[in-house]
């Protein structure tokens, strides 16, 4: 009985309105608005497309208001942008309702302006839609609600994750890799035992050292090839500030072009270090020549090495 009386007064009103736009017609020079929906019935929170048309004689000019959130009694879902041609405009208008009944499709109010300057206000026509719920059939039982259907799950689902955890992984190892390189660079000579004695002095006192103990004489080859390459290393690191005490001989070799090192001593040094790697990794047992020649060759590489006055001082000595 409710629902009766509302929509008799919906349709009263909305008669007084289209009768007052009816007249504004004329007075607009027959500037004439129309709602034409898709269907007169929906189902609850279906779209419905409704076009809304104006047709205006020449030298007319047509305000029309933003259409937000209703249209008479329905709700507005989407506008479309107003397609104008020369005597007709249109555009299409999405609604909906969310509630079973009958619903009132517009009208729509908009000013006119005539060729002769006149202002109207003019008032489109309007529908009755019907929105229905579903039909439930209560005689029935409940059915079960059935569980959601397994999938297998496609590589498309992966890909938009797969590729930025790669990059970030990447990255992590990347800054690991970084900061090892940049704390073992940061170690020091100080660090470690530093000789009163200048490097080129330490060093021969070593190697003299290491020649009295007769190491090869006794066959440990590998003891005296250990010492003898070790002090050459620690020599590097005392003369340049270089840690090379931590590298392998192609490291050292690789970076023998960032000092001021000569080809001589380039290939003494690097010929005594491959030696020693032979012997400590190979076990390879050179002859007697071949291990007096690498104490040669290490002597030979620290004159040649040591600073530029030391050389000086030791000429004048010698003259």
């Amino acid at each position: 009985m409710k629902r009766a009386i509302k929509n008799y007064f919906i349709r009263l009103v909305t008669t007084i309105i289209f009768f007052v736009g009816g007249v504004q017609f004329s007075t607009a020079q027959n500037v004439i608005a129309t709602l034409k929906a898709d269907s007169s019935t929906i189902l609850i929170g279906d779209k419905l497309n409704v076009k809304f048309t104006i047709n205006f004689p020449a030298g007319t000019q047509i305000s029309l208001p933003k259409i937000k959130d209703s249209i008479g009694t329905m709700d507005v879902v989407s506008v479309s942008e107003i397609t104008k041609a020369e005597k007709v405009w249109s555009q299409v208008i999405a609604v909906s309702a969310y509630d079973s009944g009958d619903y009132r499709l517009g009208p729509v109010a908009f000013v006119a302006k005539d060729a002769s300057g006149k202002i109207d206000t003019i008032v489109s026509t309007y529908e009755f839609i019907r929105v229905n719920t579903l039909d439930v059939d209560t005689t029935q039982p409940f059915k079960v609600i059935k569980a959601p259907m397994d999938m297998p799950w496609a590589w498309d689902e992966f890909s938009n994750y797969i590729y930025p955890l790669a990059f970030l992984i990447m990255l992590i190892i990347a800054g690991i890799i970084m900061y090892r390189e940049q704390k073992r660079k940061k170690k020091s000579a100080p660090d470690r035992f530093v000789p009163k004695d200048p490097a080129h002095v330490w060093a021969r006192k070593e190697l003299k050292k290491l020649e009295e103990e007769k190491l090869w004489q006794k066959d440990e080859h590998k003891q005296y090839y250990t010492r003898l390459t070790d002090i050459l290393r620690l020599y590097l690191e005392y003369r340049y500030r270089w840690l090379a005490l931590e590298e392998t001989t192609e490291e050292i070799a690789a970076r023998l072009e960032l000092y001021p090192i000569n080809d001589i001593a380039k290939k003494l040094l690097l010929d005594t270090l491959r030696n020693g790697d032979l012997v400590k990794f190979a076990k390879m047992a050179p002859m007697p020549d071949v291990n007096t020649k690498a104490m040669q060759n290490a002597l030979e590489f620290i004159e040649i090495t040591k600073p530029a006055e030391e050389q000086t001082s030791t000429t004048k000595n010698n003259v």
